[in-house]
């Protein structure tokens, strides 16, 4: 049985920023054996001020979502895996851990928390039955080694 169910990397691409340099951020959070193969989900849209904005985003089940969220967890440093085990109140409902990243950083292969607008967000769906027995820290944990 997977820990994980499901991982969502999703972002924004504004009218200003370059789609290509955008996308390749969103799969620096993908490990490199699985970023040849990803379909990327598209959706159009408009800013508050009537802007274009567009949405990315790539999802994983089963075995490849384990393999993303070990990924991206133990990619992080320490402090943000500290910073997200004394946070889970507000990072973990429902099963679903979400976590924000850096979109700046993650273009350059760098993956840091940040909690601010412009960020690629990760959703990861944790096994209903693991969660039980095990409990989302040391879930967490198990992830990031």
């Amino acid at each position: 049985m997977n820990i994980v169910e499901s991982v969502e990397l999703s972002t924004h691409v504004h009218a200003t920023e370059n789609e290509l340099k955008v996308v390749r951020a969103l799969l620096n959070l993908v490990p490199p054996q699985l970023r040849d193969g990803v379909k990327i989900i598209t959706n159009e849209g408009q800013g508050h001020f009537g802007n274009d904005i567009k949405t990315i985003k790539v999802q994983f089940k089963g075995e490849e979502s384990l393999f993303v969220a070990k990924y991206i967890l133990s990619s992080i440093d320490q402090l943000d895996r500290e910073i997200i085990l004394v946070s889970l109140g507000s990072r973990f409902e429902n099963g679903k851990l979400y976590l924000r990243f850096n979109k700046q950083l993650a273009y350059s292969g760098v993956i840091r928390l940040d909690d601010g607008d412009d960020v690629i967000k990760a959703v990861i769906k944790i096994n209903h039955w693991t969660l039980k027995s095990e409990g989302i820290e040391k879930i967490i944990t198990q992830l990031t080694r």
